[in-house]
């Protein structure tokens, strides 16, 4: 009987008939209710599950896109190897990258290892090897789409969209970080704080306000007396809706294009600009140096500067 009405259950193995006997014997009631999207939505902020609730929103956009490939209202025990390949065979056809699909196949991986721990199912899928992931960030922003995008965002009367755009990307700081910046932990014109237990990162780190910057801040603070003027006018998706908008304006047919490529944009710039490696890792908050060393294979001349330093001193 599952969920009162008499239904065949069928295993794929004696092995996992003789598991489902088992788990029935100890109380184990199954439901034809635990469909995808039903048992994301339930358990979508349990601690066990995501571990992080500051990363809800973004999880929450996973499964917006999971659920292309995987329909929502498929059952838990009856999603398999051949699901997780269409999920990944889908990703790779529409032009995503290794590392887009490898976090789309985690949050699957970690939905399904957690209901067989709740004894939700009682057979886990084999799933998909990791994707081979590039080692450098390899689409940043011109100086030609900066100018562009800000023309674009006046053009269509969208100020704090454009503060929050060049705030991104003159601090290099991450979108969940603007957007739960505290004013007091701005020294206008001088620094700003990122405080570890709003980050990504176990650090606290301070960063100094280039003009465009401190700019940017001082406009949005002008629109509100919010403790957290971007949070409080630039909701994430409002954000995300703007940022495909001007990805059609631009007419960009890059998968890359995306608000977090501000602070690749960012990083780069530091280490064209001869900023040492160390200096840009404090900056951005990199727990490790080969964070940072990424960002080196975007300078093509980055050796040459060696050269010309070991001809000099020779």
């Amino acid at each position: 009987m599952i969920d009162g009405a008499r239904k065949r259950v069928s295993f794929k193995t004696q092995a996992e008939a003789e598991e489902y006997e088992t788990a029935v014997a100890g109380g184990f009631k199954p439901s034809a209710a635990n469909t995808l999207q039903a048992y994301v939505d339930e358990n979508f902020y349990d601690k066990d599950l995501w571990r992080d609730a500051k990363s809800a929103k973004y999880i929450q956009g996973n499964w917006r896109v999971i659920y292309r490939y995987i329909p929502p209202t498929t059952p838990l025990d009856k999603i398999d190897e051949a699901m997780i390949d269409k999920l990944v065979n889908g990703l790779h056809r529409d032009g995503k990258q290794g590392g887009t699909i490898n976090r789309k196949v985690a949050n699957i991986t970690k939905l399904l290892k957690f209901a067989h721990r709740k004894k939700v199912i009682m057979s886990l899928p084999a799933f998909e090897k990791r994707q081979k992931e590039s080692n450098a960030r390899e689409l940043t922003l011109s100086r030609e789409w900066e100018r562009a995008s800000n023309l674009y965002f006046d053009h269509i009367g969208k100020p704090v969209a454009k503060h929050l755009f060049n705030f991104l990307l003159y601090t290099g700081c991450r979108i969940g970080e603007a957007l739960t910046l505290d004013r007091k932990r701005v020294t206008p014109g001088r620094s700003v704080i990122f405080h570890h237990t709003l980050s990504k990162t176990s650090s606290t780190r301070t960063v100094p306000l280039v003009p465009q910057a401190a700019e940017a801040w001082a406009e949005v603070c002008k629109l509100t007396n919010s403790a957290t003027p971007f949070g409080e006018l630039m909701p994430y998706w409002t954000f995300r809706d703007h940022w495909a908008a001007l990805k059609a304006h631009l007419k960009v047919d890059e998968d890359e294009f995306v608000p977090h490529m501000l602070r690749h944009t960012c990083a780069t710039r530091l280490v064209i600009a001869g900023v040492p490696l160390p200096m840009v890792m404090k900056w951005l908050g990199h727990k490790s140096i080969q964070v940072t060393m990424r960002y080196t294979n975007l300078v093509p001349d980055d050796l040459d500067v060696a050269a010309k330093a070991l001809a000099m001193a020779a």
